[in-house]
């Protein structure tokens, strides 16, 4: 029995995403694809462009046979913290091999990159770095670019997957970490002309503008987007006014990913027309646009500092599955070390309870009630 998994947001599942998908059906010849899925906020700080249910069907309709939930206090988090929570979920269910998509596609330079960031050299770096004001993930890049003529730690999916070789050293698993060639575009690329696959950002900003996406996503995520509201962070610039005015900065600071002073940066702000407005104004060396967007997801959410307690893996939640990974779980669930859950009770962890607030501020601008969802069994497709 040979069990795969990804790690993925699906915003939205496009043909690139199937590439990666039958891609890591083919190399690895497993017998299960299991998917761990950002729900409705994803790792960069954005509001998914359609909900977390809409994405599980688009996965299960693409081949995948398990989809699992990444909890909201582990998805929007630095890549670092994404990655290794992603892992851990993976561990627990018993993955054999993790196939990531990197514009590499060199898992050797990746493991060695991976060896550098647990290096002292590169913590010594860092921290000079970031003394001279830089933001983490700029002091990264600059104390990885002292210690290696490899360009790859420059790149989005390069330092998610190298992140994610490292998340598999850092809990001593067994899983073997593969990776996959990005084809044709990277993750921020605009419109590449003359393509079929285009990259995630891409056809989002396609969608906004209403232009034709039908070339680009698979005929069944086509279906599921036809007609829907598309979110994102601008639809909650007046809640974040409210709440941002409303603060005062012990409340701010009392957020998570709110920091080193953060709050008052923030509290600095009198007035803006837009999100983008907003971080504009926010904006320096030290605090990058992903590092705002997820501050500012969290303040809408009211993310309390107290609630993150631990990045351990505290529960597995189902979103949906195929007879396959029904029969995947019933496997193995014996064997399981935390709890399953497929269906919510009032017996709640506080990080779902998190999952649960998170779904009801993302309802009040979704053409669904999202959190009626939640509280419905998991999605079942009646195919392999």
């Amino acid at each position: 029995m040979k069990v795969a998994g990804i790690i993925v947001e699906y915003n939205p599942l496009h043909n690139g995403h199937l590439h990666h998908i039958l891609e890591t059906r083919k190399k690895s010849n497993c017998d299960y694809l299991i998917a761990v899925m950002s729900g409705n906020y994803t790792q960069r700080g954005e509001v998914a462009m359609i909900d977390k249910f809409s994405r599980t069907k688009m996965a299960l309709q693409n081949h995948v046979d398990l989809v699992i939930e990444l909890p909201f206090v582990f998805s929007v988090q630095s890549a670092d913290i994404f990655a290794y929570t992603s892992v851990a979920i993976l561990n627990h269910l018993k993955v054999d091999e993790i196939y990531f998509g990197s514009e590499s596609g060199n898992i050797e330079e990746l493991v060695e990159l991976s060896n550098i960031l647990a290096s002292e050299e590169y913590n010594t770096l860092i921290l000079k770095y970031s003394k001279e004001g830089n933001s983490y993930p700029t002091s990264s890049a600059l104390a990885v670019a002292d210690l290696t003529k490899s360009t790859a730690y420059s790149l989005p999916n390069n330092i998610l997957g190298i992140h994610y070789i490292s998340a598999v050293k850092k809990l001593k698993s067994k899983i073997k970490v593969c990776t996959i060639d990005r084809v044709d575009t990277n993750y921020y690329d605009e419109f590449t002309k003359g393509k079929d696959i285009q990259s995630a950002s891409a056809i989002r900003k396609m969608i906004k503008n209403n232009e034709e996406i039908k070339q680009y996503v698979p005929t069944n995520v086509y279906k599921i987007l036809e007609g829907r509201k598309i979110i994102d962070l601008e639809m909650f610039s007046e809640s974040l006014k409210y709440k941002i005015l409303s603060a005062t900065k012990e409340d701010l600071k009392a957020i998570f990913n709110i920091n080193e002073g953060f709050e008052n940066r923030i509290k600095k702000i009198r007035n803006f027309d837009s999100v983008e407005d907003l971080i504009s104004q926010i904006i320096t060396r030290r605090y990058t646009n992903s590092k705002i967007r997820r501050s500012l997801i969290h303040i809408l959410c009211n993310t309390e500092k107290s609630i993150v307690n631990s990045f351990e893996i505290p529960y597995l939640r189902i979103l949906g599955m195929n007879s396959k990974g029904q029969s995947y779980l019933n496997i193995i669930k014996k064997d399981l070390e935390i709890p399953l859950i497929s269906k919510i009770t009032d017996k709640k962890h506080p990080y779902l309870e998190m999952e649960l607030k998170a779904s009801k501020i993302y309802s009040m601008a979704s053409d669904i009630d999202v959190f009626k969802e939640e509280l419905k069994p998991p999605i079942f497709l009646h195919f392999d």
